[in-house]
């Protein structure tokens, strides 16, 4: 899990349009993002047509996406990783992000 998330995660911040939500020191398989141009709705959307799976919204935590601005814009999109997350699941993520 260790090692599918960081590849997930140094994915992501290589991508210049692509904004990950807070920097902790640990964290759980998860990560919270937005890209430029695109509603998480939209991303979520493109996503699911590459047979990835996302949130997109405000999770529940309207309070936590007011005061990182993203209230109005509809929240951020949200993938993790689980046990049965394999290298290929997050190539297809990133792979679908850049179309």
């Amino acid at each position: 899990e260790t090692g599918v998330f960081e590849r997930l995660m140094t994915g992501l911040q290589a991508r210049e349009d692509v904004r990950l939500l807070g920097d902790p020191a640990r964290r759980t398989p998860t990560v919270a993002f937005t890209v430029a141009g695109r509603t998480p709705q939209q991303v979520a959307a493109h996503l699911g047509a590459a047979g990835v799976a996302v949130w997109a919204g405000d999770y529940y935590a309207v309070e936590l996406m007011r005061a990182v601005g993203l209230a109005d814009t509809g929240g951020a999109v949200r993938a993790g990783v689980a046990g049965y997350t394999c290298a290929d699941d997050v190539d297809r993520l990133l792979a679908a992000l850049a179309t």
